[in-house]
């Protein structure tokens, strides 16, 4: 079957599935939590995930199996989470942690050259060349889910991750499947457009399944283009992943939970903003915040293309967008809790 009526009656089908949703009330945006008062207050399934995944049955073949099975147990992890059947989140990332381990384990996926001489002979060592890769999808997974909160921002992100990827593959710079990347690309304009008109919400299952997808497609990227510098890799997802470091320094310092989710972070910081200071209502507000967001992205990305294999640019670009972000986060954290 063509892949594109495949995609056409899948997203008709997701529809049909959403409107049922909505109508039983099951899995629906409105779960209580205190980030989601940033989302539209209309009843959004939450189905972005299955949307995502259903979307992957069309390649599976014998080489991708093993990444479609993990793939599934990642986004019925996310499920139980939308559904607040695992409701402690230690619990959710034990079983992340044990999930993206076995799944490297099981598929000896290594990083053998970071251009770090003391890592590369740290990764010399298989245990801990399995357990620092974990650590670096595990990262992506959570940094992903924790910036998902505006319309479009999370799945923009993607988006334009892909739009990059499949630039380097036409101008002939990177050696990948070029069906794939196209089919990846239909896949998350369908899926952006259905955000933008609040049809979908990815929920956790689609933020996990987000995270866990474009961290083992980039790292397989940079494994079979070793002309890329890995510090490329690291700006194409720099954002989600300093979104969990951070987060975990600032929530530590506030002396709050780096486990619990709450109204802080950087996008929501912009958004109040928006909100509180002009006449946007919240829906263009939400749109505003986001699109800024990936703006600022997409320059970046735009920079970081031009100089693909130079780790000195790409180490400068990725200093600065952590100075920046930080600087921006701690002025407009105060601008939203001033004293008037």
């Amino acid at each position: 079957m063509n892949f594109l009526l495949y995609i056409s009656l899948l997203t008709i089908f997701l529809l049909l599935i959403n409107n049922f949703f909505t109508k039983k009330n099951i899995l629906i945006s409105e779960t209580g939590d205190i980030h989601q008062k940033f989302a539209s207050k209309e009843k959004v399934p939450l189905t972005g995930g299955l949307f995502l995944f259903s979307s992957f049955l069309f390649f599976i073949n014998d080489q991708v199996l093993s990444f479609i099975l993990f793939s599934f147990l990642i986004l019925l992890l996310g499920i139980f989470s939308d559904l607040k059947h695992i409701k402690s989140a230690f619990s959710r990332f034990l079983i992340q942690i044990s999930l993206v381990l076995s799944f490297v384990i099981f598929n000896d996926f290594q990083l053998t050259n970071t251009k770090i001489l003391l890592l590369d002979q740290l990764l010399s060592n298989e245990l801990f060349n399995y357990f620092f890769v974990s650590f670096c999808i595990l990262i992506v997974i959570n940094g992903t889910n924790f910036f998902d909160g505006l319309n479009t921002l999370n799945i923009g992100y993607y988006l334009l991750i892909s739009l990059i990827i499949y630039y380097l593959e036409v101008i002939h710079l990177v050696s990948i499947n070029e069906v794939f990347i196209e089919y990846i690309l239909i896949i998350l304009i369908i899926t952006f457009f259905l955000n933008l008109f609040n049809k979908i919400y990815l929920g956790d299952a689609g933020s996990y399944l987000l995270g866990f997808t474009f961290s083992i497609f980039l790292i397989n990227i940079y494994l079979e283009n070793p002309q890329i510098s890995p510090f490329f890799i690291i700006i194409l997802l720099w954002y989600p992943s300093y979104e969990t470091l951070f987060s975990i320094v600032r929530k530590n310092i506030m002396n709050k939970s780096p486990m619990r989710p709450d109204s802080n972070h950087l996008h929501q910081q912009i958004f109040f903003i928006i909100y509180k200071k002009n006449t946007l209502n919240k829906y263009f507000s939400n749109l505003l915040s986001a699109n800024l967001i990936n703006l600022y992205n997409l320059v970046v990305f735009i920079i970081s293309v031009n100089f693909f294999s130079n780790s000195q640019i790409q180490v400068l670009l990725i200093l600065l967008n952590i100075s920046l972000y930080t600087f921006i986060y701690f002025k407009l954290f105060i601008l939203r809790y001033k004293k008037i």
